[in-house]
């Protein structure tokens, strides 16, 4: 039996054999090898499975170079090489990771206690020799839920490294005020121009009261921008209590643009009687032109004339800026209140093409025709 260090020079002697295979792999990617998983009571095929979606999983983000198991068997041909594949030891394994020119290493197990599905899984930093993260999780349920629990423990050993690489994504919320929750925990609220994000698949949900939350898995790269438009979709309740204040606003609008326009004409009316008719009298008196008659004379002839002026005048004035104040709200009212039709595209298609029927009844029929507008 050879001795670990005899193993190790062997390793690498293989490994430098096969350089030309290595090369494939990008320098501007951190190498990740990922070992099998060691199975603990769920079957070897179901272990080597999951060995494969924490594989895939790790390359679809984009950052990693990943040596997957297939990889590792090409590399270590020879018996003497696969026992160290055997081994569980921290220092075994950052040898393993050192004869593949891995920065990272991958490693654990997943078995079943009980009715419960026990994952654990650790990141071995190889040049440091040591495991620098950890992940356990344990849960009841299907083996459809391995899979994803077993995705997730793999995001979350590496999730210090994709925080690091992150990148942003550019929201456009059609409704303000939404909470923005990223995995489940909320970031803020719309509107939310930029959301820097860790890089790797992230849950993105969008939520507010009387709308359908919108939900995303979205794949962040890192120092990447991507555009996300969310069109908030409301319910059928929250579009009739919207229409119906909506359109109760609007309706005032109008009311008080009604009374504005009536109460200035008015306004204008008063002031143009008095002109007509009160104006000419009062200019007479001022000039003292009173028509054949001496001052006395005409004033006593004209003095409800000319109280009855005065007083419309007034009149006319107090409502030229009582339907100003007035016009300024109805003003308020259209400026602020909402549009009524706003949600009308979430209602669906209505059909309004006329519709003929014919309905038998005794001794004849009824023929109907419908139609909308």
């Amino acid at each position: 039996m050879y001795s670990r260090r005899c193993l190790l020079v062997g390793f690498f002697t293989i490994l430098c054999l096969t350089g030309s295979g290595q090369s494939a792999f990008s320098k501007t990617k951190s190498k990740i090898a990922i070992l099998d998983l060691r199975d603990k009571g769920v079957g070897p095929d179901v272990a080597s499975l999951l060995t494969g979606v924490i594989s895939t999983r790790l390359a679809e983000i984009g950052i990693f170079t990943v040596i997957t198991r297939d990889d590792i068997k090409n590399i270590l041909t020879h018996e003497q090489d696969k026992i160290l594949l055997g081994c569980a030891d921290e220092s075994c394994l950052t040898d393993i990771g050192g004869i593949l020119g891995a920065e990272y290493l991958i490693a654990g197990e997943v078995g079943m206690v009980g009715q419960k599905y026990v994952i654990g899984l650790q990141r071995i930093d190889v040049k440091a020799t040591k495991v620098v993260k950890r992940v356990d999780r344990q849960f009841e349920g299907s083996r459809e839920k391995l899979l994803q629990e077993v995705a997730n423990a793999a995001y979350k050993v590496i999730e210090d490294i994709l925080q690091a690489r992150s990148g942003m994504a550019l929201l456009n919320v059609s409704e303000e005020g939404a909470d923005i929750l990223v995995d489940g925990k909320t970031v803020g609220s719309s509107p939310m121009k930029n959301l820097p994000l860790a890089a790797g698949p992230r849950d993105i949900r969008i939520s507010k009261n009387g709308f359908v939350d919108w939900v995303r898995t979205i794949q962040v790269q890192p120092q990447q921008v991507q555009m996300l438009d969310v069109t908030m979709i409301p319910s059928a309740v929250f579009i009739q209590a919207y229409e119906d204040d909506a359109k109760s606003m609007r309706m005032w609008a109008w009311i008080t643009l009604g009374t504005f326009v009536a109460m200035e004409a008015g306004a204008v009316a008063l002031r143009t009687y008095t002109y007509l008719e009160y104006d000419p009298i009062e200019d007479d008196y001022a000039n003292g032109e009173y028509r054949g008659m001496t001052s006395d004379e005409f004033f006593a002839k004209y003095k409800d004339d000319m109280d009855r002026a005065e007083i419309m005048d007034y009149a006319a004035l107090a409502m030229g800026i009582a339907g100003i104040g007035v016009g300024v709200l109805s003003l308020y009212l259209f400026l602020e209140g909402d549009d009524p039709n706003r949600y009308e595209k979430f209602r669906g298609f209505k059909d309004d093409s006329p519709k003929v029927s014919l309905n038998p009844v005794t001794g004849g029929g009824t023929v109907s025709l419908q139609f909308g507008f």
